[in-house]
This record gives structure tokens, sequence and C-alpha cells, in this order.
């Protein structure tokens, strides 16, 4: 397990040349897939289709797979080319099958997608962090890894090993899948910022970025220093570690609170489209408007596995 002491505010991370070696371990990544974990997925996913408007996509798996055992109760997908949305049933024995010491069916989890997954798990194992590597078991041409980053979120790191695919010269892309969407971040909270961070900037080696927030009459009522939101990814896009704030949602007028448990937010072409069929079936939501992020409209609810869900467009 990661342990990472936080330094004085007045001693300086880095040195110069430990600096200029941590710029060379930076790596471009970009957010592959989102676990969601379901109790019914035929439910679940019927409403990430007919409400949110994202199209089923077709999964493909490898020559040697794992023991997976997963069927149309047990697994959807929507997306191409695996990447995008899983919508998955919890399966109990499933670390223990596959010779695993984490369960990602559990829980829920994000996949982040490097260049070079040797290096990553290198770092890894060398701070302690225990690594469940799973080769190309589950996934065409996707090498996983599985880990727990310093708040005991499930993380997956993987690497395109089918070299027909480039790897992408920026940090987390805008990537539109059928149905017009795309995964805008994942919001992870946290209990120990410090060393969660590290863990992302140094050990998986991404890079920091600023959160761009509304003009100040527009902006909502929340902590935004480094202490309670740390951004990895550009223009918003991205991983977003959050402390846990009690008040948010009474602060902000929200029947929703967005710092606990973590979400993934998807971006649609139409957000009042999606919030009129919310209300077609009485399905509770947040209309937050552009509140947090500059120039993005943003929607709260939970799926019907109790996953919470952002829904947001560009406005």
């Amino acid at each position: 397990f990661l342990m990472i002491r936080r330094p004085p505010r007045s001693t300086p991370l880095y040195s110069s040349a430990a600096s200029d070696v941590y710029k060379r371990q930076l790596m471009n990544w970009f957010i592959h897939h989102v676990n969601l974990e379901a109790h019914d997925v035929v439910k679940t996913a019927s409403f990430f289709r007919d409400v949110i408007g994202l199209k089923e996509g077709l999964w493909t798996y490898p020559e040697r797979i794992g023991k997976i055992g997963h069927s149309k109760d047990t697994l959807a997908y929507f997306g191409t080319e695996n990447q995008g949305l899983h919508i998955v049933k919890a399966i109990t024995s499933f670390a223990h099958d596959n010779n695993f010491v984490h369960n990602p069916t559990i829980g829920g989890h994000f996949a982040v997608c490097v260049p070079d997954i040797g290096i990553v798990k290198k770092r890894l194992e060398d701070a302690g962090v225990i690594v469940s590597d799973a080769g190309v078991y589950a996934m065409k041409g996707i090498h996983q890894i599985y880990c727990y980053d310093p708040s005991m979120n499930v993380v997956e790191i993987n690497e395109i090993v089918d070299k027909h695919h480039a790897h992408p010269k920026q940090d987390h892309p805008i990537r539109v899948e059928p149905g017009d969407w795309y995964i805008h971040h994942v919001n992870r909270q946290v209990h120990d910022m410090p060393a969660t961070a590290a863990f992302y900037e140094k050990l998986i080696g991404m890079k920091r970025d600023v959160f761009h927030v509304p003009d100040a009459g527009k902006v909502g009522d929340f902590d935004r220093s480094q202490d309670s939101l740390v951004v990895f990814g550009p223009e918003n896009r991205g991983i977003h570690l959050v402390r846990g704030m009690p008040t948010f949602h009474t602060d902000n007028k929200l029947m929703h609170n967005p710092t606990f448990g973590g979400h993934v937010a998807l971006t649609v072409p139409d957000v009042k489209s999606v919030m009129r069929k919310m209300d077609d079936i009485n399905h509770l939501y947040s209309d937050a408007g552009t509140y947090a992020m500059a120039g993005m409209h943003q929607v709260y609810t939970f799926d019907p596995s109790m996953n919470f869900i952002e829904i947001n467009q560009p406005v």
C-alpha cells in the first residue's frame, strides 16, 4: 500500500533535478472505460439506452478468455472497441476464480489507458502497491492490471497491445461514441487528498491541470482548493479527486450530493431532452445548471442500480 508523507508547505515537492526526472515520467493517458456494478443489469442498461440515449456496443473477447462467465444478464456494454461504459453484475468469486487480489466486478471502477503498462506496474510495485496483473484476459487486445489507490478506490490501468490502434498524443481526448456521447470525467471521493493525488501524479504519471469555473456571479458554493479538489486532464475532462462535503447539495440547492461515493459524467448532445425523458417516468434528478464547470450544464441522478451519474452538455 502506498504511503506518501505530505511535505511541509514551505518545502518544494521536487528539487530541480527530481523535477526533470518527473517530467520525463509523465504519460499521455485517457479513460478507457467505466465499470458500474448493477443489481439488475437489464433494467440498468435500459435506463442508459432509452433515457440517456446511449447505443449498445459489441463486446470483443480475446482468444484466451479468463474465467468470466458473462451473459446478457451479467454484462451490458455501451461504446466501441470495449471503450465506454460497462454495466456489470457483481460476481463474488471473480477474484478467486481468476487468481486476483482485486475483484473488479464489485463496487465499480474506472480504467485508465497508458502507453506503457510495464513502467507503471514497476512504479506501483516499487512503491509497495499490490497489483493484480490480469494480462489479456477479458478484452481483445487490452492488457489489464488492477490496484487500489490510497483512498481504496479500485483502479484499472491498461494498455492497448494491438499496435494497429495508436495511443493518442494528448490526455483524455474527446472520443464520441455511437449515440453522440462521450465520457467527460470520472469523479472519485478521496479520504487522503495529498497521498491520492500523488499516487496518480507520480506513479501513474498523470499531469495535474486546473479546474475551470464559471464567472464569479454564476459559480456555485463549494471549496475549490487543492485540499478538496484535484483535477487531472484538460478543460475539466478526465479525473476529479474530491473531498466529501456533507452540505454540498444543500449549499447549492440540489437533491443529490456529487462529492459522495464517486460518479461518472457523460456528455450528451441534448441534456434537456434527457431531463424530459426522466420527467416522463418520474425519475428524480437535480438540475444544477452551469454552476461548477465553465460552459457545462450539469444534471445529477441515480441509475436503477443506485450508481451516481452526471449527465452534462456544453453550452
